[in-house]
């Protein structure tokens, strides 16, 4: 689990405890020692807290300043390659160490709660670039958003050993019936233990709740603290392969959001939906949410929680129009969000002849349709026409869920050519993701 780790003087537990309740309701879990900072040495319990943390937060304060061990945390944090938050609590003036390392970059003033709040935006933004979330989205259906959910990230988690989270967002949920029969599918559900218990309090949450499935006509809107990763997450993999690919899976009942008899409860949901997302973060290296081709509720809290969209398409003036209508959306959906960004991934081409669609996509011909730069978003590698691609029938209570990925499973003629088109797709996806970064800094 990731977190913000807080470095703070005993003396400041009110500072402290407000900046943790702040932290808490947008979602960025912390961590800090229950009884404060004793100075003379770090202990391996705090090595661990700085180990697991994305970033330090430093609440600037005179006793902070009197403080050896949140120097030291400080210079450690910094060696080993954190951004440093500072953030003023009081207005004691910088001296020695802190004017040195702290003062250029001190911007955050947290004594008003305005403050405070810009300073939180700063750490959460932070926090969500150490886990990108994608949604694969277009909308033409038919072009390959499960296929694309389930094999190439399947591959950018076998390639990189991490811990990847795939969401079947679609109230048809094919990517579950991707990885799991139907009878395993409705079990799933009727435990709760799938995409309905990010939105509603569940019977993951309380053991006495009503499950949200069976009330169409409602729509609970009490907060809850999400759903710990192992009770509604379906491990893909099994033990001895490096990382996680786990599944939240899918179901029909999600679709009642498009009947809700009170719009103004759909804010709470997708409320509740953005901090589940937000926790996940803390977990994993990646999510990806699998969507359905249509514009609705569902489509809105994916792009609003997203930082990039893939679209996949194929070359035919259909898909096309599906990416239109998809840029026409996310630009009138964000509710003066920063929008994600788009990636065009061509899907089922020809696999040794580009077609003159294609080249006319690439060269800029369809720019001015599409009402964007579609020839810069799409992406130079494409995943060619192949049997292997195609969704198989639904799998028996025996398979291993994992071998329903090209990267684990199967020979045969194409098969080695087919995992390195895969691969390409991944190495440029990587590339543009950007990922969580290294280097040494205090952050403005």
């Amino acid at each position: 689990m990731s977190h913000a780790l807080i470095a703070y003087a005993p003396e400041d537990l009110d500072h402290l405890l407000r900046i943790h309740e702040a932290l808490r309701l947008v979602g960025v879990p912390d961590h800090y020692e229950k009884a404060g900072l004793v100075d003379g040495g770090g202990s391996a319990v705090e090595d661990a807290a700085i180990d697991g943390a994305f970033c330090l937060i430093v609440p600037v304060t005179a006793a902070a300043q009197r403080s050896e061990r949140v120097r030291d945390l400080i210079e450690r944090a910094v060696n080993k390659g954190l951004v440093v938050f500072p953030v003023r609590m009081d207005k004691s003036r910088l001296l020695g160490f802190f004017r040195k390392e702290i003062g250029p970059k001190l911007v955050h003033d947290g004594i008003e709660e305005a403050g405070l709040s810009t300073f939180v935006a700063a750490v959460q933004a932070r926090y969500r670039r150490r886990c990108p979330v994608v949604a694969v989205m277009n909308l033409k259906g038919g072009v390959g958003k499960t296929t694309v959910s389930a094999q190439v990230f399947g591959t950018l988690q076998a390639e990189t050993g991490g811990r990847v989270l795939l969401i079947d967002f679609d109230p048809q949920y094919n990517l579950t019936q991707h990885f799991y029969n139907m009878t395993d599918a409705d079990r799933l559900a009727a435990a709760d233990r799938s995409v309905i218990s990010l939105f509603e309090r569940s019977r993951l949450h309380y053991a006495d709740a009503v499950s949200p499935a069976e009330g169409w006509s409602e729509i609970n809107e009490a907060p809850f603290d999400p759903a710990p990763r192992r009770l509604i997450s379906n491990a893909l993999l099994p033990p001895d392969k490096p990382g996680w690919l786990d599944l939240v899976a899918g179901q029909f009942e999600i679709s009642k959001y498009a009947f809700a008899p009170r719009p103004e409860a759909l804010v709470s949901i997708a409320r509740n939906f953005r901090r589940a997302i937000d926790q996940f973060r803390s977990a994993y290296d990646l999510i990806v949410f699998d969507t359905n081709p249509n514009a609705t509720f569902l489509t809105t809290c994916a792009l609003r929680a997203a930082d990039r969209v893939l679209a996949p398409m194929h070359a035919d003036e259909f898909s096309l129009r599906g990416v239109k209508l998809l840029n026409s959306l996310i630009q009138s959906q964000m509710g003066g969000e920063q929008p994600p960004e788009i990636s065009v991934l061509f899907n089922a081409v020809a696999r040794n002849e580009q077609s003159d669609f294609e080249a006319d996509a690439r060269n800029g011909v369809f720019d001015q349709r599409v009402g964007f730069a579609l020839s810069k978003a799409l992406m130079q590698a494409a995943i060619p026409r192949s049997n292997f691609m195609r969704v198989q029938e639904t799998p028996d209570g025996e398979s291993e869920p994992h071998k329903r990925l090209l990267i684990h499973n199967g020979r045969g003629g194409g098969l080695k050519s087919m995992r390195e088109r895969l691969r390409a797709v991944v190495f440029e996806l990587q590339k543009k993701l950007d990922m969580e970064e290294t280097e040494s800094r205090i952050a403005a």
